[in-house]
């Protein structure tokens, strides 16, 4: 197997639930060819007993690095951050309780490499459901990420992109928006999305509230990627090519 380029792994920690533990472990055997490998652990104000298990992990293992934080600042600010706390060449996010495989990294980076791609995202839709498929396609393709798409933790994109990126609130929402206004490209991996703990869903009573939430959130992003100056990604699009 071709050896793989340096990686950064980040795992945003919120409760109790987390398996970090574990994660590490898989993810280490499943990474054993990368040229450095490295894990992120952003502690996003969890409790005194979560922060002692997550010390001794760091302790016990040189490659974690745990980033405590005093208040919860949210998935989308811990992301940010960690891109710029990062040393490897691309960032890989996965969930804390289990629920991305980490063996699906190596494809992800290789379809990154042959395709020239500056964002792989992970897409555990079931087939079965056609018209949800279609319309978060849709949305997608406007640089939208629907709440409850069931879109996996695990996403692949590399670090200098990241970093350039302003640090807005919703940003996993609108990373395609914003890397597509730099001049990046973007594609998806169907990837291996495990059970876990579900967060409980919004009432009926929530929908309006929920859309004018969203629709606040897209007007504000629309009117930053018209003003926003981003840096253009240099380097050309690659094309898997076969010979015959």
């Amino acid at each position: 197997m071709l050896e793989l380029p340096k990686l950064s792994l980040v795992i945003t920690v919120h409760d109790a639930s987390h398996e970090v533990g574990r994660v590490v472990a898989e993810a280490s055997s499943a990474l054993r060819h990368a040229a450095g490998l490295e894990f992120i652990v952003i502690d996003d104000a969890t409790s005194e007993s979560d922060e002692d298990a997550l010390s001794r992990l760091a302790v016990n293992d040189s490659r974690v690095r745990l980033y405590r934080q005093a208040t919860a600042i949210g998935a989308d600010a811990a992301l940010w951050q960690a891109g710029r706390l990062a040393r490897g060449e691309w960032i890989a996010t996965l969930d804390a309780q289990g629920r991305d495989d980490p063996h699906d990294i190596p494809e992800m980076l290789s379809e990154a490499r042959h395709q020239g791609l500056t964002l792989v995202e992970g897409i555990p839709l079931d087939p079965r459901c056609r018209w949800r498929r279609s319309l978060f396609r849709a949305c997608r393709s406007l640089g939208i990420e629907l709440a409850g798409s069931e879109r996996a933790g695990l996403r692949l994109i590399r670090r200098d992109v990241l970093i350039a990126l302003p640090s807005v609130d919703r940003l996993h929402r609108f990373l395609p928006l914003l890397i597509r206004r730099s001049g990046g490209h973007i594609g998806s991996y169907r990837v291996n999305l495990r059970h876990g703990t579900q967060a409980a869903r919004s009432s009926l009573w929530h929908l309006p509230a929920n859309l004018a939430g969203h629709a606040r959130d897209w007007l504000g992003m629309w009117w930053l990627s018209r003003r926003w100056h981003a840096q253009r990604i240099t380097g050309k699009r690659r094309v898997r090519g076969y010979a015959r």
